[in-house]
Parts: structure tokens; C-alpha cells; sequence
């Protein structure tokens, strides 16, 4: 049987790997080989990561794509809200305020983001294959954006939380991009009002995201407000090329107890 794997430039200087399945320990053996190929040749596209999204139940990919040297950040869930869901009505706590981005704050929403990464439950240790600017690089190329849309949290004057949606054209719907907050923000009910915030202004759209199902907190976040799964997928990740320290971000996230973390 003929195998192939396949390289997909992606924005924010990811690679997207596509293989044949195996199904013989033949297979595995030459699929494992065109994966650690596929690595190897990623900073031919300017891929500073290669990532892979397989099916949860087919393991034996899972073990291959392992061996080659990729390894699994999590199990991804999909998740969608139908566009003819009421909107929240957003109430912000005291001291809490919810303004758009604007792209003249790039260097603001970088270190914002970098703040959110720190104990982050999603996807942990995503964010250090990569510096803060590919990562914004790549929100900022993923569908339409619509500024409007790009929100930022201030608590006390202070940007803490950030919410990113951008129009994907070729499924007529709203994908929230990013959503997170910082260390000094969690816990405290301001997850809860910067999402109804964002539902007010996508109102009478069909919204998507991606979520670690390991992130309690945020699935148990999305799931009160009429979010359900669709679609799950097991994400492995590799570097793709060894990134000067000088360029990672600064902070990184670190595993928490989840019950200690909420919404």
C-alpha cells in the first residue's frame, strides 16, 4: 500500500501534517518513517511547529505519529453554539470593564497573551513552540477578524482578559479564535462576563471553538452557555526547528489542580 504524508503551511508559522492511516505493522513502519521526514523538512515552509489532529479512537495512529516524534498536547473538542440561541445579557462585576482591540495595542495584546498562558489548563505547554508574535500572527490570519470583536477585560485599569473572534467565510459562522485570562483574573467570575460579552456582539451567529477537554473550568464555562460538542480530536504537536530563547515568550504555562480553578 502507497503512503503519503502531507505538509500544510498554516498561519502563525505552524505546519498541519496529514498521513495515510496504517494498518499493518508494515504501514506503521513507513508512515512513521514519512512522519519523522515530514519534521525534518517542516522548516523548509517557515514552520517553526507541525501539528496533527487524529481521530481519539484510532490509536495505533496516536502510537506512530509517537514514535516519529510527536506528542499529544490533548484531546481537543470542538464545540459549537447555534445562532438562533438567545444572547446572555452581560453583567460585569465592579471594577471590570469590556473595550475592543485595536491594531495600533499590538505589543498590549502580546504581553496579554503571554499572561494568559501562565497555569493555563489548555493545551499546556503549547505556547513554547512558538513566540507570542507568531502565535498573535496567527489569530490575526485565522478567518476575517472583525475588531470590533477583538475584546480586551481591564480590571481595574489593568488589560486581563482577552477574547478574539474572527468570520470564517467558508462555514458562515464566528469562531472565538482565542479566550483567556490572566493568573489575576481567574476565579472570580470575570471568564463568565467577558464570554457573555462576546455572545452580545455575535448574536444571531452560529459560533464555534476549540477547548482542551482537560479544561474543566473553561468546558464547564462554554457548556452553560449552550455550547455543545461536535467534533473531538487528539492534537500531538512537534518543534519544528530550535527557536533562539531570546524570541519565546517569557512565561509559561504550568499545570494546576483544576478544582482549585473556576470560571
Amino acid at each position: 500500500m502507497a503512503h503519503a504524508a502531507i505538509l500544510c503551511a498554516y498561519p502563525g508559522r505552524t505546519a498541519m501534517l496529514l498521513a495515510t492511516a496504517p494498518k499493518t505493522p508494515i504501514d506503521c513502519a513507513a508512515v512513521e518513517g514519512l512522519v519523522r521526514e515530514a519534521i525534518r523538512r517542516a522548516p523548509e515552509l517557515g514552520a517553526l511547529m507541525i501539528q496533527a489532529l487524529l481521530e481519539p479512537l484510532r490509536a495505533q495512529e496516536r502510537r506512530v505519529h509517537e514514535a516519529a516524534g510527536m506528542r499529544v498536547i490533548g484531546t481537543l473538542a470542538y464545540l459549537e453554539r447555534a445562532r438562533n440561541t438567545a444572547p446572555p445579557r452581560a453583567s460585569l462585576p465592579d471594577g471590570a470593564r469590556v473595550r475592543a482591540w485595536h491594531p495600533s495595542e499590538r505589543a498590549l495584546l502580546e504581553c496579554l497573551l503571554a499572561e494568559t498562558y501562565i497555569e493555563s489548563l489548555d493545551c499546556p505547554g503549547l505556547s513554547q513552540l512558538r513566540p507570542t508574535s507568531d502565535i498573535l500572527d496567527g489569530h490575526l490570519r485565522s478567518g476575517t477578524p472583525d475588531f470590533s470583536r477583538w475584546l480586551i477585560m481591564e480590571l481595574d485599569g489593568i488589560p486581563s482578559g482577552v477574547s478574539l473572534v474572527s468570520e470564517i467565510p467558508s462555514t458562515h459562522c464566528m469562531e472565538l479564535v482565542y479566550f483567556g485570562l490572566a493568573k489575576r483574573a481567574r476565579g472570580i467570575g470575570l471568564g463568565r462576563a467577558l464570554l457573555d460579552a462576546t455572545l452580545e456582539r455575535t448574536a444571531g451567529e452560529s459560533v464555534t471553538l476549540a477547548c482542551d477537554e482537560a479544561n474543566v473550568p473553561a468546558m464547564r464555562l462554554y457548556r452553560s452557555r449552550a455550547f455543545r460538542t461536535h467534533l473531538r480530536r487528539t492534537a500531538l504537536v512537534a518543534p519544528a526547528a530550535r527557536v533562539a530563547r531570546s524570541a519565546l515568550p517569557t512565561t509559561y504555562p504550568r499545570r494546576v489542580d483544576n478544582a482549585k480553578i473556576r470560571a
